[in-house]
């Protein structure tokens, strides 16, 4: 009868899991939706415009080698998918960036399933995409700046991209050291990795940064606790990955633009060591500040998950020593807040504290160590029962662990398409209007236009009504025409102006 029990409520527990993930990956789906409303704006013409007569790679080279302006000559590889997805035609815009999205949360899935694998961590596997999509999620949520982050095409190829890929390298090393340990390693794989690493290593240099730093942390991690004979496989792994990153790293600070920006600039590592430290424990506890429910619920829900398997699994999650487990969350957020502090410390060397859009992966890191903490808070309390009734108990922290990780993303998901999806969709539909305005009048053989003016979005600039502003001459060149330059149209005039 006791096992009869336990394999119903194994039944509702997985039932519950996949519901809890559909709702994750449905909130997900709605911030990639918001995608296929992204336009050009701003750097967005004058990226695209490099590519008009001329390859990506061959695009990358000229700038890297030509031009006098570091924050964008240092930077390889933004550029270079930037000239990929130009490749993709009219709808370039859209399909880029919802795919960026979706890619992402697909990689976290498979981060957390070869995490569990390396770890001969057993547990369905509607978990593996819960936790990944519970990452994503709330990374998305808690976005610094989201729309400079996801949504205009130049800066997500700078401080996002890095993050789709980097998590798909994360997951392939991973299993590539799980997977050494039954057979040796061949030498493409390794050049694969110092490839790819080097690659997104090009997008910028705050997650670069960031990965220098791990990468040891991890091989002294590997060099404690490995086994005997897998560690050397291991190890070398993970240094053609950090080989790949520094060898990314010094291109971009060799890069002749770099070089001259050094040359003007005091390199006092003492001072940016301080700021870093400094601005990055000041950025995690204004996050604290600013959002305790969703760090304090992105803890809980994996505690309540974890307690709640080992209940009512079928098998249990390993025995860990309890002294351990409590060690290893004393230690999380100061590792968290070293690898914030190196991905901060580029922007302390050029500018000062970072700006919100290069925040977003050291929000990311905060809410992945939350959600680990509340994972080992969980196996702490494994063992947990509530008196006087067992089952009452469980039935009850499984309906609030449900409440909270259906009811919270199926919330954002209604408060995005009642507010943002109709903000997104009319600003999408005038510039839409305004590029067949441009194109209509351009046809004619009109070369100095004049267009509506937009205001800016979320601190992106839009076009000018001075014909010789750098975002207007991009978005002339980009149209062939001599010159645009944008006027304030009243809003009850403005479908009447663009349909002339």
């Amino acid at each position: 009868m006791r096992s009869e029990i336990r394999n119903y409520a194994t039944h509702i527990f997985r039932y519950v899991i996949g519901a809890c993930a559909f709702a994750m990956l449905a909130a997900i789906v709605m911030y990639a939706y918001l995608g296929t409303f992204s336009r050009y704006l701003s750097d967005d013409y004058c990226e695209a415009v490099r590519f008009e007569n001329s390859s990506p790679v061959a695009a990358v080279i000229e700038r890297y080698t030509a031009e006098n302006w570091p924050r964008a000559t240092m930077r390889y590889s933004n550029l270079l998918f930037i000239g990929f997805s130009e490749l993709m035609g009219k709808n370039n815009m859209p399909i880029t960036i919802t795919s960026m999205v979706l890619l992402w949360v697909a990689n976290l899935v498979w981060c957390v399933y070869e995490i569990r694998k390396a770890l001969k961590i057993d547990w369905v596997g509607q978990m593996d995409i819960f936790f990944g999509s519970t990452l994503g999620f709330f990374s998305l949520l808690q976005a610094p700046n989201l729309f400079q982050t996801i949504y205009w095409r130049s800066a997500m190829m700078t401080h996002f991209a890095p993050l789709v890929f980097g998590s798909f390298l994360f997951a392939f090393l991973v299993k590539q050291m799980r997977l050494v340990e039954s057979q040796s390693v061949s030498q493409s794989i390794n050049l694969i990795i110092f490839f790819a690493a080097f690659i997104i290593a090009g997008f910028s240099e705050p997650p670069t940064t960031t990965m220098l730093a791990a990468l040891p942390l991890l091989m002294i991690v590997v060099w404690i606790l490995g086994k005997p004979s897998s560690k050397q496989k291991q190890l070398t792994l993970l240094a053609w990955a950090f080989a790949g990153v520094f060898l990314g790293l010094m291109a971009m600070i060799l890069s002749p633009a770099s070089t001259s920006m050094a040359q003007e600039k005091t390199l006092n590592i003492v001072e940016i060591l301080g700021n870093s430290f400094l601005y990055s424990f000041l950025f995690m506890i204004d996050s604290l500040r600013t959002l305790p429910l969703p760090f304090f619920i992105s803890a809980l829900i994996p505690l309540m998950l974890i307690w709640l398997y080992h209940q009512v699994g079928t098998s249990t999650l390993p025995r860990e020593k309890k002294r351990s487990i409590l060690l290893l969350m004393i230690v999380i957020p100061f590792l968290v807040w070293l690898l914030i502090a190196a991905g901060f410390s580029p922007s302390v060397y050029g500018q000062g504290f970072p700006v919100e859009r290069m925040r977003f992966l050291a929000r990311t890191l905060m809410i992945a160590a939350f959600m680990v903490e509340g994972i080992l808070f969980g196996l702490l309390l494994k063992d947990l029962q509530f008196k006087p009734n067992r089952e009452i108990g469980r039935w009850a922290v499984l309906v609030l662990f449900a409440s909270l990780a259906i009811v919270y993303p199926l919330r954002t998901l209604f408060n995005i398409n009642k507010f943002n999806v109709p903000e997104y969709r009319a600003r999408a539909e005038l510039w839409d209007l305004r590029e067949a305005y441009i194109l209509r009048y351009a046809g004619f053989g009109e070369s100095d236009l004049i267009v509506p003016g937009f205001p800016g979005v979320y601190q992106i600039k839009e076009l000018d009504s001075d014909p010789n502003h750098w975002v207007n001459k991009c978005a002339a060149q980009y149209y062939g025409v001599n010159s645009i330059r944008s006027v304030t149209v009243p809003d009850e005039n403005m479908l009447e102006y663009l349909n002339e």
